[in-house]
């Protein structure tokens, strides 16, 4: 962005006249009967003696060099070519603002996702090993069968596998915010925690298009749009003359007393001018890659219109059907832990097998790991919406700082 901020800078400075400040000291013999041709602000010095003569001249100047004047176009096409992708760089970088922040945003939501997943499995295994405890007295006491035995043991090791594994990608998901939030994490991430949903605030309906408008990316595509339109303008220009002025004003002599004296004024003025006369198809085929350049740019804007309102639609279909299936497996979770409560009971009093009072275990786990991956989901496309619509959804409010109810803070988890 500052390397396009200082380019446009540069090409702005094209179109005002460059100033320069010259000095010149000089001493100078010459033979006899001899003539020195003019130069500069220097006019003609002749010497008709029959002697050769020594002098000194002095000189001093300010002026302008070859300063184009503008007529066709040329230097404000460069210039405002300039000022749009500079434009531009600055929406690509709040786009990647927005990005990182999405990206913080589902790191911070995976991590508290797998902690309660750890939380869950951590349950489970040490309500599985008390089961192995109990059956393993029990088959001593020759109340149940080895088979029986040997299963409870494996459901155990199986318990401990997933706590293990949740181990894994806990380590990951504090690498992974480390990583992007450029420092360590304090302690306390690692350690397993009750999913909380509320974390994001909800999207209203009815959302104007018109919040598509700013995005960056869109933004971004519509500057350099702009760019290509200034390019063509700076190709067609080459086809005319360029008129160049330079002028100078200062002060000479022969003598440096006497630079600043009554009568040592000099100026001079010129003016130039260029016209192509045969390039070879250097201009013609200048003109064509800017067209072309200029056609590439607006399919480019067109393609990030689109992706932007699929991006926005995709959000909001998820969010529309998420919602109901969340409140039908919240009911499922209910109903198991209904199920396995009343299979604890029924196995403690001889009515049920061990067998039974797993399935209604396994089936409570599933569905507890089924419910925390679907408020996962929900939060994940809030955040994806928050980037489809540009950095949130409220009107009048300024971009990338709308839609995140609550940014997470590392003490407060960590002291959890």
């Amino acid at each position: 962005m500052a390397y396009a901020r200082a380019n446009y800078g540069v090409a702005r400075a094209s179109l005002f006249p460059e100033i320069d400040l010259q000095g010149y000291a000089g001493r100078q013999r010459l033979p006899a009967m001899s003539q020195q041709p003019a130069n500069g602000l220097l006019g003609p010095i002749e010497n008709d003696n029959n002697k050769a003569t020594t002098f000194n001249t002095y000189q001093v100047q300010a002026g302008m060099t070859s300063y184009e004047l503008d007529f066709f176009g040329h230097q404000r096409a460069i210039a405002h070519e300039s000022g749009k992708m500079a434009e531009a760089s600055a929406a690509d970088y709040q786009a990647a603002r927005i990005a990182l922040i999405g990206e913080v945003a589902n790191a911070y939501l995976a991590l508290n996702a797998d902690r309660a997943l750890l939380q869950l499995a951590q349950q489970t295994l040490d309500a599985q090993q008390q089961h192995a405890q109990v059956m393993n007295k029990a088959y001593a006491d020759g109340g149940v069968s080895e088979f029986d035995m040997r299963r409870s043991q494996t459901q155990a090791e199986a318990a401990q596998v997933d706590v293990e594994d949740m181990h894994i990608r806990i380590a990951k998901d504090v690498n992974a915010m480390a990583v992007l939030l450029g420092q360590p994490l304090l302690p306390g991430y690692a350690t397993p925690h009750p999913w909380e949903a509320p974390l994001l605030t909800d999207v209203p309906a009815g959302l104007p298009s018109s919040l598509l408008d700013r995005r960056p990316d869109v933004i971004a595509a519509e500057d350099r749009l702009r760019a290509a339109n200034a390019d063509i303008g700076r190709a067609r220009a080459a086809f005319f003359p360029t008129i160049a002025l330079t002028a100078a004003l200062g002060s000479l002599s022969g003598g440096l007393s006497s630079l600043f004296t009554a009568g040592s004024a000099a100026w001079t003025g010129a003016a130039s001018a260029t016209m192509p006369l045969l390039d070879w198809g250097k201009n013609e085929n200048g003109l064509a890659a800017s067209k072309a350049n200029r056609t590439g740019a607006v399919a480019a804007y067109e393609g990030t219109v689109q992706e932007a309102f699929r991006e926005v639609a995709d959000a909001l279909a998820v969010r529309d059907h998420i919602v109901p299936e969340l409140k039908a497996q919240q009911a499922l979770v209910d109903q198991s832990q209904r199920v396995y409560t009343i299979s604890q009971v029924r196995f403690k009093e001889g009515m049920d097998d061990y067998i039974s009072s797993q399935d209604a275990q396994r089936s409570l786990y599933n569905d507890q790991q089924k419910l925390v991956s679907l408020e996962l989901d929900q939060a994940v496309n809030q955040v994806n919406l928050y980037k489809a619509l540009g950095g949130g959804w409220k009107v009048g409010q300024p971009a990338n700082t709308a839609g995140l109810a609550k940014a997470p803070q590392q003490t407060a988890v960590a002291s959890r």
